[in-house]
């Protein structure tokens, strides 16, 4: 009897299916809900640390805002491999929620605790930070779903979900202002603009699970397997380009260490220059950033729906880093800006610096004596409108393009160490930020910041020609690696 041979095949039939729009629908849904528990505590978190430990400090609240990022940067490697090896986003995704809602109750009941708290802060952080690992699996989702058609849609609109959830989350904050730091009593149970948010996440993590269990179905539309979601022994997808890759996960460890100044320092350093109270400062900073996340979401619906989508990527990177760049020189502690800082007021006898009560330096500022004030009026148009056209510039093109460097194949643990790459900004740039804020004020931040990104534009120069999406189907004749070896198109 005489054999057939083997025939070698290229992912084709593949591209010919649809991208299941409802599911991926879905996980926006999820994301988005995802993105309000990640920003509610941008701008309230330090003044609920200082209310509940007087004596805290910005080097142990930097350790507080990394230990979120410790959570995420330990559990998106387990997470993405369990997407990588069960095909199963649904299951990860509840097992994250469920985390973040176990450590949301921990934030929400420290004022019942009786010490300690600035350490029951950091568990919860952990906690909440380690179920947020389980975010890269529905954004994962969403890149091996979708035809390669339509991936700079649903890639913008997956960034763009998150970030409208960013949008609300301060602004939900700004709601619960008026309750106050001292807010009501319910049993032993204390409602303030601190710890309501938090339960309210705890009821948003319930819903997100029944979405995903309820409502859920997962179809790998774009990714080359057969109808048991395996690829055969024969099916050829060629090796993506490593140096390209890596540096598209740089280019997101950059973006990350920006968008974690804008997290930890925004609320200190308006309370530093403009003299603004806690509560002055969590309101004006929830609606700064309100204003800020609509200006993101409505450049991710263009990026997605209009011919912006279809320009070249590497252009729109460079860009953004170009407003980025232009941030950080509008925001520097220029000689010509007014100044120095004002330190803040204390009543006569007293030593106690209460900024619940008044804003402006503490007194351990020395560089508060000699550093210069951004005018309020170019730190509110750099943050909303500069940022607003930074941040879906550089997320959008970027995370669809790392999915296309890839190609067709299963991306669960590739998409991890892409996260990866933002936990270890988010984990060590609170800590060097937060140290260097108290030891010299924003003008260290600011060049560390100008630095990174000079590197980052360099990149995007330097592997302009090499940071294309993935030949699926080479040139004929010309040899291609792929895992099994080499092959040739006939």
């Amino acid at each position: 009897m005489v054999q057939a041979k083997p025939v070698i095949k290229t992912v084709e039939a593949f591209e010919h299916g649809e991208t299941p729009w409802r599911s991926i629908w879905l996980s926006y849904i999820v994301q988005m809900l995802t993105g309000i528990q990640f920003s509610i505590y941008f701008t309230s978190m330090w003044p609920y640390l200082t209310t509940l430990d007087p004596n805290a400090d910005l080097a142990f609240f930097g350790w507080i805002t990394s230990a979120y990022s410790i959570g995420q940067m330990v559990s998106t490697w387990g997470f993405g491999y369990w997407n990588q090896k069960t095909m199963s986003a649904r299951h990860p995704a509840c097992c994250g929620l469920f985390f973040m809602a176990i450590g949301n109750i921990l934030y929400a009941l420290l004022p019942n605790l009786p010490n300690n708290h600035r350490w029951f802060m950091l568990v919860a952080r952990l906690l909440v930070g380690f179920g947020s690992g389980s975010l890269i699996v529905l954004r994962t989702y969403c890149a091996m779903s979708s035809l390669k058609k339509d991936r700079t849609k649903v890639m913008s609109l997956a960034v763009g979900s998150w970030v409208l959830g960013l949008s609300l989350g301060p602004a939900v904050q700004a709601m619960f202002a008026p309750i106050g730091k001292n807010g009501v009593k319910i049993a032993a149970l204390q409602l303030n603009m601190y710890t309501s948010p938090a339960l309210l996440m705890v009821l948003i993590s319930a819903i997100s699970i029944l979405f995903l269990v309820l409502c859920f179905t997962e179809t790998y539309a774009g990714v080359a397997t057969n109808e048991h979601g395996e690829r055969g022994a024969f099916t050829v997808i060629p090796k993506y380009d490593h140096i390209a890759a890596y540096a598209c996960i740089y280019l997101w460890f950059m973006l990350q260490t920006v968008a974690t100044n804008v997290e930890v320092i925004a609320t200190p350093f308006t309370i530093s220059l403009y003299n603004w109270n806690d509560e002055t400062a969590v309101f004006y900073n929830g609606i700064i950033q309100f204003f800020s996340c609509c200006i993101n979401v409505i450049n991710y619906i263009l990026i997605s729906s209009t011919f912006i989508g279809r320009i070249d990527k590497r252009k729109l990177l460079i860009f953004s880093c170009s407003c980025f760049i232009a941030y950080h020189l509008l925001t520097s502690p220029w000689p010509f800006y007014g100044g120095p800082l004002d330190y803040i007021k204390m009543d006569e006898n007293s030593t106690v610096e209460d900024t619940s009560i008044s804003g402006g330096c503490f007194q351990r500022y020395e560089w508060c004596a000699y550093t210069t004030r951004v005018p309020l009026i170019v730190y509110i148009f750099s943050f909303i409108v500069i940022l607003g056209f930074a941040f879906p510039f550089t997320s959008a093109p970027l995370g669809t393009l790392f999915s296309e460097i890839l190609g067709p194949r299963k991306q669960g643990i590739m998409q991890g160490f892409f996260e990866f790459g933002a936990c270890i900004a988010r984990c060590v740039a609170p800590l060097v930020l937060t140290a260097l804020f108290e030891s010299s004020g924003y003008l260290w931040t600011t060049i560390m910041h100008l630095v990174l990104l000079v590197i980052g534009m360099t990149l995007l120069i330097v592997l302009y020609k090499r940071m294309i999406p993935l030949q699926v189907f080479p040139k004929i004749g010309v040899p291609t690696p792929y895992k099994s070896g080499i092959f040739y198109r006939l």
